[in-house]
């Protein structure tokens, strides 16, 4: 292995291990609600009710897994499953269900920027930088974008603050061209 090839052997090695340090963070931020269910209560936090199976694409669960994690938030009443005019089953947060979510997000994010506060600011806004290509680089589709933001704050990452959103719609777009082109 020669020495570039070492060096990137190297960094691909702590990114890993970075994911087992943000794993164990993320984990502690949301108690003892599985990632799943902490997953659906933060995504209808912020989008309309949607049906169990457009959930579960969005989580990348079954339907039956999703069924279930959306059966113990109804049973906690954080959530409501209505039938709407066709077959499928539509999921809503309810009042308490948003509370549970803000508290939830508030914890994750908490968390996170005492990750983040061991950098100076300057480094902070470079790794901010590098952020946003890594996970633009990492979108391959809107599913795929939907999937990476499952545990976002909509409210705060959004519009041209997103580069997960922004490199889906370059996507969209680049296809839509290619369409017309």
């Amino acid at each position: 292995m020669n020495k570039r090839e070492r060096n990137q052997a190297l960094q691909a090695n702590k990114l890993g291990a970075m994911w087992a340090v943000l794993d164990r963070a993320i984990s502690g931020a949301l108690e003892d609600y599985s990632p799943s269910s902490a997953a659906i209560l933060l995504w209808l936090s912020y989008w309309p009710p949607m049906s169990v199976s457009e959930l579960g694409k969005v989580l990348s669960l079954s339907q039956p897994a999703c069924s279930r994690a959306i059966d113990r938030l109804a049973a906690s009443g954080f959530v409501r499953k209505s039938h709407s005019g066709s077959r499928e089953t539509l999921v809503e947060i309810l009042a308490a269900g948003r509370v549970e979510a803000m508290r939830l997000q508030t914890q994750r994010l908490s968390t996170l920027s005492a990750m983040l506060s061991t950098l100076a600011k300057s480094e902070q806004a470079e790794f901010t930088n590098l952020l946003d290509k890594l996970l633009a680089g990492a979108v391959e589709n809107r599913a795929d974008a939907r999937h990476i933001c499952r545990f976002c704050d909509h409210g705060v990452c959004d519009g041209p603050f997103c580069p997960v959103g922004c490199r889906a719609t370059q996507i969209e777009q680049s296809a839509q061209g290619e369409e017309r082109g």
